[in-house]
């Protein structure tokens, strides 16, 4: 008994060591002015290989956007480009990010289109599909790779659908209860839930 209770503490201990890792590792990122700056370096650069830019859009989405951008406001006409300052709608908050990881685009045109124009023009045209379930969506993710980025369109509504391994989000910025920029799971939230056509295409098929 007491040798479990020691393998216990000791899996505590590593656990929280391990989240406290992670939450050191954020502290230390920059003001988001700066970091931008560095990011768009380094993508407008001709140095790494496609697969190491596609690992760097990666953690950029899935956890270093979310740690800038999660509580920014949402408002319908929203178009900030500083978190937690003012207001973002969901277009903008799309094109806003890509923008600042250094893709070329048309930020504000794209933002203010239906979302099918976004992700035909962002999207690697192969990988564009249209589904009429929440399940048939994150079936189609699941089935493909583990560490992938998406764009949405839902019927009034847009964001980004993130796997992460076993795991399948949805990034937004949510007009719910105008909540504003969240990570959700996919299955769990009501914004996605609250529409009767999905279109999705692949933006990290894109990044070269």
């Amino acid at each position: 008994m007491k040798f479990l209770t020691s393998i216990s503490i000791l899996i505590l201990l590593f656990s929280c060591s391990e989240q406290a890792k992670i939450q050191r590792d954020f502290s230390e990122l920059p003001p988001y002015s700066q970091y931008v700056k560095e990011t768009q370096a380094k993508t407008i650069g001709t140095t790494e290989s496609s697969a190491e830019r596609k690992k760097r859009f990666f953690v950029f989405m899935n956890e270093e956007i979310p740690f800038y951008w999660t509580g920014t406001k949402w408002d319908f006409n929203g178009t900030t480009r500083e978190p937690k300052k003012g207001a973002i709608a969901c277009g903008y908050f799309v094109t806003t990010v890509l923008s600042d990881f250094g893709l070329k685009l048309e930020r504000v045109y794209l933002a203010q289109q239906a979302s099918s124009v976004m992700i035909k023009q962002l999207c690697e045209p192969t990988s564009v599909k249209y589904f009429a379930s929440v399940k048939k969506v994150k079936d189609y993710v699941l089935a493909r790779s583990e560490q992938e980025i998406y764009i949405v369109g839902l019927d009034f509504h847009t964001g980004f659908v993130i796997r992460d391994g076993k795991d399948v989000y949805f990034f937004h910025s949510s007009y719910v209860d105008k909540e504003g920029v969240i990570k959700e799971k996919l299955d769990e939230s009501p914004a996605f839930a609250n529409s009767e056509s999905y279109m999705i295409g692949s933006i990290s098929s894109s990044i070269k």
